[in-house]
């Protein structure tokens, strides 16, 4: 039964959202447009710890893709709060889990089939072979996905309404984009960001992203420089259990944030 509701309330989702197609095409096209023609203007041009710079990039922006699950979830569920849809959902039989779990489903999709498309075009457009290590690729993935699902949920209670959502969800993609080491080693940034960036939300999914894709430990070496050219099957999980950590951490902060603020009625509302 609790499948059942939370499959109705995805679909619900997935009809309000692309009927804000200008909304829905923004979230389409910009990360997908920045996942491929950034690192297609790196392909072939430096390595960058011993591997091809274009597809550095490219895992990153796996992750980047990922993150766009704040973008969307906070702007629609600001939007659908504004709008009383979740007052009606609560007044329905649908349990409150069900409804979160089917707003966080719906705004995934595009992002996990984003992820789909990207390795296509990696192995397409720079001959990439794809990820080394499924399972770990896969738990980044689904780990990420939930974690940046609940963040947004938490968050979004926090914002006044649907414009000022947009107004702060853009700034902190581009924030998280340049400071995650998406497209460049952390070592890269100035030594007192370091490591701060560290334990941003999307630093140990691009980490973990880049270990199972190239099979290589950049988990314990961000720039991937003095470790061996390839780690085996179960220490690259050993390796990423540090960021595993720090995923966990912040999808129970996401939670708590959920719990404590996430509001059913707008704030402007009686």
């Amino acid at each position: 039964m609790w499948f059942r509701y939370t499959f109705a309330q995805f679909r619900l989702s997935q009809q309000v959202y692309w009927k804000q197609f200008g909304f829905a095409l923004t979230a389409v096209i910009v990360p997908l447009g920045l996942g491929i023609a950034y690192p297609m203007s790196m392909h072939g041009k430096k390595l960058i710890a011993g591997i091809d710079a274009g597809q550095y990039a490219l895992v990153g922006f796996i992750g980047f893709v990922l993150l766009w699950i704040v973008y969307n979830l906070i702007n629609s569920a600001a939007s659908r709060r504004d709008a009383l849809i979740y007052k009606r959902l609560r007044g329905t039989a649908l349990p409150d889990t069900s409804i979160f779990a089917g707003e966080a489903l719906s705004g995934s999709m595009v992002s996990l089939a984003e992820v789909v498309v990207l390795i296509a075009a990696g192995c397409a457009l720079m001959g990439s072979s794809g990820p080394q290590n499924i399972p770990l690729f896969l738990t980044a993935v689904l780990l990420g996905a939930a974690m940046f699902a609940l963040v947004a949920i938490g968050v979004s209670g926090l914002l006044p309404n649907a414009e000022v959502s947009t107004w702060i969800a853009t700034p902190f993609m581009m924030l998280m984009m340049l400071g995650s080491g998406v497209t460049m080693p952390l070592s890269s940034l100035p030594e007192l960001l370091r490591t701060p960036a560290q334990y941003l939300p999307l630093t140990p999914v691009v980490e973990i992203l880049r270990t199972a894709y190239f099979g290589r430990d950049f988990a314990t070496d961000s720039a991937g420089s003095g470790v061996p050219d390839h780690i085996g099957f179960l220490d690259a999980f050993q390796a990423c259990s540090t960021q595993v950590g720090i995923m966990c951490a912040w999808t129970a902060i996401g939670l708590a944030l959920a719990q404590k603020y996430f509001r059913w009625d707008p704030r402007h509302a009686g």
